[in-house]
């Protein structure tokens, strides 16, 4: 058909005339949609950055209903996928990029994928004591300062083999300590999760 269809919704209407010149009252009738907007693609959940997981998974969506998916990570081949997406094949230690794209119906394929760069971290951070009592001390209710290899660390401390609870540095020990040997535990956590072993 010619000249070519703008974008909306077209009716084509057919009749036939036959050899006597009769020509059909009930022409028939087709109507139909020309799309040539490709969907916009959204990722919506994805892991955090950084994370310590390597299976990572991502949902998203389309702004056009009935969209099939193609993903990707980092420079691999596209894929058919769908949300949400789980990493078949665990990711090593480093930044990756998710990518995502929308087909619509029509066929028309987002030309802009979403996509989502981030690292995984699987290194657990070094912890350090910088400053502690004397040994031997008669300072019942000592204070020990540390510190962590990566910024951004929390830390969870205990004595004499307790419960592991949250502290920051500098902490001090409470309740006073009795007359003997004892032993403080600190380890630090990184962003990704990753704790000192």
């Amino acid at each position: 058909m010619s000249p070519a269809l703008g974008e909306g919704s077209h009716t084509f209407d057919v009749r036939a005339t036959d050899a006597a010149g009769n020509t059909d009252s009930s022409p028939a009738t087709n109507t139909w949609t020309v799309d040539l907007t490709a969907p916009d693609t959204t990722i919506d959940t994805n892991p955090a950055d950084p994370s310590n997981d390597t299976t990572p998974s991502f949902s998203f969506s389309s702004s056009e209903t009935g969209s099939t998916f193609e993903c990707r990570i980092d420079s691999g081949s596209w894929a058919a996928c769908s949300s949400p997406e789980t990493i078949a094949s665990a990711l090593s230690e480093g930044s990756h990029t998710f990518r995502v794209r929308a087909t619509d119906t029509a066929g028309n394929t987002d030309g802009t994928p979403a996509s989502y760069t981030w690292t995984v971290d699987l290194t657990a951070p070094n912890t350090t004591i910088d400053s502690s009592p004397a040994d031997p001390s008669n300072d019942t209710t000592p204070s020990f300062s540390f510190s962590s290899s990566e910024s951004g660390s929390t830390f969870e401390c205990r004595v004499d083999g307790g419960s592991w609870t949250p502290c920051a540095s500098p902490e001090t020990v409470s309740p006073a300590l009795g007359a003997g040997s004892h032993t403080f535990d600190v380890r630090a956590t990184d962003a990704a999760g990753n704790t000192d072993g």
